[in-house]
Order: structure tokens, then C-alpha cells, then sequence
């Protein structure tokens, strides 16, 4: 499944989201990479390294706007994973629990993947999505071949979903390309429990 939906966001919460970015970037100087994954669980408390504000604006995207559309998509979930990315590329790899990989080799899959735009002003930067049969939870070994890709050019206010255990990419880019990524998950990934303090 890959779902486009295309100016999702008042601009007074896509501006905030596009603020909620460049703090990020920011968090990033000061602290480990896994301390940078947010978790706002179905029930309990969220954890998170981001200033009050912040999370409730993040609070606002997921509840007025993203989990709407996606929760058909994911069916129940624990909670989300959440992080946002500031002009970077990354080679094809499937979203996934990292701690676990790390731990065991075995690829834990969240039930939906999504990615938000709160800022495009660059050259390139699209997110390639593979034609791949989907990986499988427990897979091990290699990740699968595939014969084609579709590109979806980052636009500003543009939302895409995607189904767990598909390969993707996001080409080099020239310019600024800000993004905020939320993955939603049946059971909370290991990454998460020692990412931040609570909220």
C-alpha cells in the first residue's frame, strides 16, 4: 500500500512542524541517536527529549490529522514512534525495530510507515519506494531484490504512507528538505524504552 495525500496541514501547524524540525536538528548535536526517537504510547506516558511545546504540537498532528487516516491502515497499535529529518539521504533499507536487529538479527516490523513534509525548498530528495514483495516480520539475511521503483518528489505539506516491510530510499539533495516521520506500532519497538526520559 502507498498513500499520497497532498496539503494536509493548516500553515500555522505545518510552520510548527517545520520549527519541531529544526529543533531536532539541534537535539542532534547534543545527544546519541537513539536518544532521538520519541514514543507516545495508545495509553501511559509519552516519552520524549522535546521542549512541552513541542510534543503537544506533535500531539495536535497525530490526533486532528495523521492517526485519522492512518489507523485503517495499521488496525490496533501500542502507540507511535516518532523523529523528524533535516536534508538528509539514506540508502534502501526497510523501516524497523533497530534495537532488535542489533540484538537478534530478526527484522520487527512497524504496522505502518509515514513521512510528512513541513518544508521543501531543494533539488532531488525524492523518497524511493521499491516494488518488493514486503519483507516479513522475522525475516533474516539479506533484503529482497526488486524490479522497479516508484519516486514521489517531496512537496511541502504532502503526507505518504506506506506499508511496513517495503524498501525504500531518499535520493541526495541540493537545498532544505525538512521531514517528520511516524511509525505506528502493534507493540512498542526496543528502540524507544531507553530513547528519552518521559514526557
Amino acid at each position: 500500500m502507498l498513500h499520497v495525500v497532498d496539503a494536509l496541514l493548516p500553515d500555522a501547524l505545518r510552520l510548527g512542524l517545520r520549527e519541531l524540525c529544526e529543533a531536532h536538528a539541534a537535539l542532534k548535536q547534543r545527544h546519541h541517536g537513539d536518544a532521538l526517537f520519541s514514543w507516545r504510547p495508545e495509553r501511559g506516558q509519552a516519552r520524549s527529549l522535546h521542549r512541552p511545546e513541542h510534543q503537544r504540537l506533535m500531539e495536535r498532528y497525530l490526533v486532528e490529522h495523521l492517526l485519522p487516516l492512518a489507523r485503517p491502515f495499521a488496525g490496533a497499535m501500542d502507540g507511535v514512534e516518532w523523529w523528524c529529518n533535516t536534508n538528509n539521504d539514506l540508502d534502501w533499507h526497510i523501516d524497523k525495530d533497530e534495537a532488535e536487529g542489533q540484538r537478534s538479527g530478526t527484522i520487527r516490523l512497524p504496522q505502518l510507515s509515514t513521512v510528512f513534509y513541513p518544508h521543501v525548498s531543494c533539488a532531488g530528495g525524492e523518497l524511493l519506494v521499491a516494488d518488493n514483495p514486503p519483507v516479513q516480520a522475522g525475516h533474516r539475511g539479506p533484503l529482497p531484490p526488486f524490479n522497479s521503483v516508484i519516486s514521489i518528489p517531496p512537496v511541502c505539506n504532502r503526507l505518504v504512507l506506506f506499508s511496513p516491510g517495503v524498501l525504500h530510499r531518499i535520493n541526495p539533495l541540493q537545498g532544505e528538505r525538512y521531514s517528520v516521520a511516524v511509525n505506528l506500532w502493534a507493540h512498542e519497538p526496543l528502540t524507544t524504552p531507553a530513547s528519552a526520559p518521559p514526557a
